[in-house]
């Protein structure tokens, strides 16, 4: 291979590494819900603390996302991305062979925190790989493809593998796939971190990621609809302990987090565009399954079926996005992505109790589709433009941060209001229910327009 040639071939490589475990990190988000019911009949484990099989992962992996990715900036995010990968699938092996409860749980807490370090290091190492322009912009479009399709695609993976080679591989197929990433990762990868040695804000890391973790459970408390009291009290603690972190950033010599960064424009604003979007989002996804199978009573592994085309048209949209933005500039895309989310959100609304899937529901999931395989690009180039190299991590973590915390706070607003509506577990009452939650998420992608508008020309 003459030197040309490899110089080419490298930075292609680099990005299929990356994507591949952005894949892995956030199809793990979503592939456990469907192998809920076999885990629970495999370990024992009582209805009330099922739950805790999914919060395990999204805690640790919510919380350690700004920290580990400012760590990226400090220490070097290769180092940190090959160790974060080595946790990751190391427990991955562990989950996959757990006998008792504890156990799981434990694995799955480590699962976060390994992803935790690959999932803003990644973003900063393909950040620095691809100059700000045309190629990053492409770049990002794949990055955003594997991130979106994986998080509608997950629940297809896990039906399928659930049903075909059983629950525990939904996790021992990361082992290979791990293994492989690590190896490709020492042999391609190169270290970036900042020119000098800075020690890390130990003090703010841990307020931050306390702060973080507890706000992720206040939100999932009130998402479950259960007493309001518990949330009501870990809301205001985590919103004590993110203000201590403020403060004592604003007097630390070399934050974990820069005010003047979130008060960049384009940064501040894609990262709470992506949390709106995120949000609103899951939501919908979440009250789609839930039609499909509580009102129209498809089979899990047929409603997994039913977000294949959803996934293969985000596939096929989001890279070719990454390029449009380098030609239109990211406000044009994000327009027309808000647009059809909303739209979609909207005709979802419309769906008919006695409805069916082909004519009710794939027109709107399509639109949905392609609303955001045209968003999530242009908002990653937003939200990393501009932004200085020694601190690509920490801008990296933030937009994975706002993009977990947007789903956790869409499911948690949106799932009460859309419980209160119904007025009991009939189909009706469900699906009026569904309606309205439907209608909100579709009103705050629209909301969001305006903002848009205001964001800087980059391209």
């Amino acid at each position: 291979m003459s030197q040309a040639t490899k110089l080419r071939t490298v930075p292609r490589i680099v990005l299929l590494l990356l994507c591949a475990a952005q894949a892995m990190l956030i199809i793990d988000v979503v592939v456990v819900n469907v192998a809920i019911p076999a885990i629970r009949a495999d370990l024992g484990i009582p209805d009330g603390r099922l739950v805790l099989t999914s919060i395990s992962y999204t805690l640790t992996f919510g919380s350690l996302l700004v920290v580990f990715g400012r760590a990226g900036d400090l220490l070097g995010r290769r180092r940190l991305f090959l160790a974060g990968l080595t946790v990751f699938t190391l427990a991955s092996l562990a989950t996959g062979c757990a006998q008792a409860e504890w156990q799981l749980l434990a694995a799955r807490a480590a699962q976060g925190a390994g992803a935790a370090m690959v999932a803003p290091t990644a973003l900063a190492l393909l950040t620095t790989t691809f100059a700000e322009g045309a190629g990053r912009n492409r770049a990002l479009g794949y990055w955003a493809a594997v991130g979106s399709a994986g998080a509608i695609g997950g629940q297809l993976l896990g039906g399928l593998i659930t049903s075909t080679l059983g629950w525990r591989w939904i996790f021992l197929i990361n082992v290979p796939v791990g293994v492989l990433a690590v190896l490709a990762g020492r042999r391609y990868l190169t270290e970036s971190r900042m020119p000098r040695h800075t020690p890390l804000d130990l003090r703010g890391a841990v307020l931050l990621a306390t702060g973080l973790a507890t706000a992720i459970l206040a939100l999932t408390r009130f998402a479950e609809g259960s007493h309001p009291v518990p949330g009501a009290v870990l809301a205001v603690t985590a919103v004590v302990l993110l203000s201590a972190f403020a403060l004592g950033e604003r007097r630390h010599p070399d934050p974990i987090l820069d005010g003047a960064l979130l008060r960049t424009a384009a940064v501040g604003r894609a990262n709470l565009l992506l949390a709106v979007n995120a949000g609103a989002l899951a939501a919908t996804l979440f009250f789609t399954t839930m039609y499909l199978q509580a009102v129209l009573d498809y089979p899990a592994v047929q409603v997994g079926l039913a977000f294949a085309p959803v996934t293969l048209v985000v596939l096929i949209v989001s890279p070719r996005a990454g390029a449009l933005v380098s030609r239109y500039g990211p406000r044009a895309l994000l327009t027309a992505g808000f647009l059809l989310l909303a739209a979609g959100m909207f005709l979802l609304a419309r769906l008919p109790v006695d409805g069916s899937y082909m004519r009710d529901a794939l027109g709107p999931l399509l639109l949905l589709a392609v609303g955001s395989g045209l968003s999530y690009a242009p908002t990653f180039v937003a939200g990393t433009t501009g932004v200085p190299d020694d601190r690509q991590g920490v801008a990296s973590g933030l937009l994975n941060s706002a993009q977990e915390l947007g789903t956790a706070a869409g499911l948690a607003m949106l799932g009460p209001l859309a419980a209160t509506i119904s007025a009991g577990p009939g189909p009706q009452q469900l699906t009026d229910g569904y309606r309205v939650g439907l209608l909100v998420a579709g009103a705050a992608m629209l909301a969001c327009l305006p903002l848009i508008r205001k964001l800087p020309s980059v391209s």
